[in-house]
Order: C-alpha cells, then structure tokens, then sequence
C-alpha cells in the first residue's frame, strides 16, 4: 500500500463504462473468426491495387506489397519506437521531483499484458498507434474495464476506417459523435459515458474530426512505378538481349528446289515448310558457346537488342518517379537507400534525416497522448490520485562523432561561462549533467588551459573585446 500522504484511494466511480463496445475489425469491420496461417500471393500487384476502390485499405495494402512502401512502413514504426517511459506525480508535486515508483511498478505489471491479441504488451500497442496514424490517418484505441471497475481487462487498438462520425448535439452544442457498426448490425455509440473510447487524428481539417491520409499522394506515384516496372520487364523480356537474326535465301532455296516441286505450288509451300522446319530444329540445338555450321543458303547476323540504338534513359525516369515516391511516402532519401540517386549527399542527409525525425516526434505526440488517456482511466479505476507523465526516448539522428562535437562545445561554452562570471560551478552542472551540484570548482589546469588559449572555441569576437576577466588573472585568448 502507498503512504496515504502522497496519493489517496478513492472508490470505484460508477460513471466508468464496462465492458468493451468496439467489435473486432481485421477486415474493415467484421472480425474473421478463422485466422488461417496461409497468406495468398498476389500476381499482378498493380492490377490488384487499381481495384481497391478504398484508399485506407489501397495503402494497406501496398505497404505489405511494394518494396518502398514497405520499407517506409519499417522505418517510420522503428524510428518512432525507440523506449519510452512513465512516470507518475503526486498531485501536489508541481516540479515533478518525486517519483511515485510503487505506482510506477504496478503500472509496468499492466503494460505488459495490454494488447493481448499480438502479445505484444504496451510497446507492440505503440508500433500500432504509430502504423495507424502514419498510414489510416488516426490512432484509436478503446480500454475495457471489468464489470465492477476495479481493473482494466485490456487495451484495444481501433481500426479508424471502422469509425462513423455523426454530427448531434449534446448540452447545447453541435458535437461529432464516433459510432461502429456492431455484430448485431446497429450502430454503437462510443461517445464518453459509453464506451472508454479514445481517438487522435493525423493533420485533420477544419470540422472534420476523421484526420487525413497522409499517405495518400504516394498512390498516383506507385502507379506509375509499378506500370515502368512492367513495361520494362517486358522490354526486357522481349529486346532487352541480342538476338540471333536468322535470314533463309529464298533465291538459293528456290535454286535448290526439286524439279517435280518447282511445277506444283502446293509441293513448293509444303517444301518451303519443310526446310524451315529443319533449319529451325538445327539452330535450336545449338550450345550457346558452340560454332555457326550452316549451308550459304542460310545467313545469320546478331542484334543489339532493344537498348543498343535507343535514347531512352531508364535511371532519368527511375529517379523522376523515386522523388516523388518519397514525397508522397514523407521519407527521406537517406534512409531509403536513395543517397545520391535523389540528389541528396551524406552531410545533407543529416540535415534532411533531422526533418524526418521531427515528423516522428508529432506522430509521436498522438500516441503520448493516448497512452496518458489510458494511464488517467488507470488510475481512477485503481483509485489513485496522481499525474501521468509518457514520454518517449528521442530518436538520435546524430552520429557518435557529431554528438561527441556537440557535447565538447556544450562542455567548453559552461567552462567560458564560469570563467567569465556568468554562472557558478552548481549550475553549470546542473545543465551539463543534471546534477544538483558540482563536485568542485575548476581547477587551476582548465584555467591555465583556456588562458594559453587551449580551448578551440572559435573567433575573438564572440566574447566582448576579447577578453577574459581581470580578476581572474586571464588574458586575451586569440582562440576565443
């Protein structure tokens, strides 16, 4: 039991809704009862994917289908999910410095048995709140407490095309109501009061609560991509190699044609069709690595296939259709293996690689959100009085090398500002360090090191005139 003085229990509110509304919906809707191990496999992808009328559900499936779909599904679930933590306050703890940990044991205990369908616990539930809102356009989840609201059974993930939006009033207001089709075939309100039901959209517009596919501009492009895949695979097939032009001289054949044939036409066509039949059956027995032997009546020349006297530049076109694949799939070069080919170098991968994991991070804040929406229910089912406080691990887009540089430069502007006055020796730690205090105060060495100017710090004119304080017996530092 927790000491009554950081956090009190309460009685079970009886304004929790039990049970859970949402119905199962693998397909769009009903739930398949069989789950059979079995995955069919799609011949002709494109054909497949021009007959998915619904967008979701075209997204859904070329993200298992096409190579840089999927690939752009791999990253952005990896690269959001790096860890993550909770903590949880005392209501009165403003400055969030004591940590609740008895609550926070118990909280973990729960998080690996959510999402029980995948086993996959709290963490699988986070890859499919990040899938949904990257490719269905929101996350969703819906929490079912037991019957006498005394624990939460599980944690449901939602699928948001499964979701209708109806506009009533409630207290006055014009108001958006989510509702599902249920296994009776009528609508199920999931409004609060009614079902612990919990909904973030990705980039919604104005009055319009679904949110939006952000994925869908990639549709038109992969399209494209896989028709030029095609075509060139039938090019290939056809004149992509050199070929073996063989010419039969109609002029020697008819020299060497029988006498009672030369008189009957149809003796000539069945001769005619004789001889080709030979000739054929001849070449075709030929070994690749093997001599042409042949009479003079046959002549045989070598084609350059389909790209030998062509201008057509396949990798102008490939790199044409690559862009706007990751336009429309919100990815970066440099992490779909496309450096160079879009143009993109390593050190301007950095940069680009920056803006992708800045997309992650406001994806990331819908998930945040649902997973303190869950952690809030948590409480009030158990009876606890506390603040939820989710947090991911960021997602490092720096290399080992340019963070060593930025934290030397982080350790050298705190040793400038303690020699110039600008703050004491505890504060610069508690920002370097996140400590309370420091351990001492900087030794003579670091002094004489900076005065000699050993610290590569940059130009002279970053610091006013160039110089250090007096009283600190330091001169001019040229490398400052």
């Amino acid at each position: 039991m927790w000491p009554f003085d950081r956090l009190a229990r309460r009685t079970r509110d009886p304004s929790i809704p039990t049970g859970r509304q949402t119905v199962i919906g693998g397909t769009w809707g009903w739930g398949r009862r069989t789950l059979s191990p079995h995955r069919s496999r799609t011949n002709d992808v494109l054909e497949t994917l021009r007959m998915i009328g619904d967008e979701a559900q075209a997204l859904d499936f070329a993200r298992k289908k096409i190579p840089d779909l999927s690939m752009a599904n791999w990253n952005f679930v990896r690269m959001a999910n790096q860890g993550h933590e909770m903590a949880f306050y005392a209501l009165d703890d403003k400055e969030r410095k004591n940590r609740l940990r008895d609550i926070e044991r118990e909280w973990r205990d729960f998080a690996s048995r959510v999402n029980s369908i995948s086993n996959a616990g709290l963490d699988g539930l986070i890859d499919m709140l990040h899938y949904s809102g990257y490719f269905l356009g929101a996350q969703a989840v819906e929490v079912e407490v037991n019957d006498d609201r005394a624990d939460i059974i599980d944690v449901h993930p939602v699928i948001p095309q499964t979701i209708e939006w109806e506009l009533e009033e409630r207290n006055g207001r014009q108001v958006y109501i989510p509702y599902q089709q249920g296994q009776v075939g009528k609508k199920v309100s999931l409004e609060p009061g009614k079902a612990n039901f919990f909904w973030v959209p990705t980039d919604p517009d104005i009055d319009d609560p679904r949110g939006n596919l952000v994925m869908a501009p990639v549709l038109q492009s992969i399209d494209f991509q896989l028709q030029i895949m095609n075509d060139l695979q039938a090019v290939l097939h056809r004149q992509g190699w050199p070929r073996n032009d063989i010419e039969i001289v109609m002029e020697r054949m008819m020299a060497s044609m029988p006498p009672d044939v030369k008189g009957n036409a149809k003796k000539q066509v069945d001769w005619l069709t004789e001889q080709y039949s030979r000739i054929k059956s001849m070449l075709d027995t030929v070994e690749p690595d093997s001599d042409y032997i042949h009479f003079d009546d046959v002549k045989i020349n070598m084609t350059q296939g389909a790209n030998g006297g062509r201008s057509l530049d396949v990798r102008a076109i490939d790199e044409l259709v690559s862009v706007q694949v990751l336009n429309g799939s919100k990815q970066m070069g440099i992490v779909t293996n496309r450096v160079g080919s879009t143009g993109e170098t390593e050190s301007w991968g950095s940069i680009t690689l920056k803006v992708f994991t800045d997309g992650i991070a406001s994806m990331q804040r819908g998930s945040k959100r649902l997973i303190e929406e869950v952690a809030r229910l948590w409480l009030r089912v158990k009876g606890i009085q506390a603040v939820p406080v989710f947090t991911h691990n960021p997602v490092n887009w720096e290399n080992e090398e340019q963070r060593a540089q930025v934290r030397l430069l982080q350790q050298q502007f705190w040793a400038i500002a303690q020699l110039m006055g600008w703050c004491d020796a505890d504060y610069a730690a508690k920002e370097m360090l996140k400590v309370d205090r420091a351990a001492g105060e900087i030794s003579p060495q670091v002094r004489v090191s900076f005065s000699a100017g050993g610290g590569d710090l940059g130009d002279s004119n970053q610091l006013p005139g160039g110089l250090q304080q007096k009283n600190r017996g330091l001169r001019p530092v040229k490398n400052l």
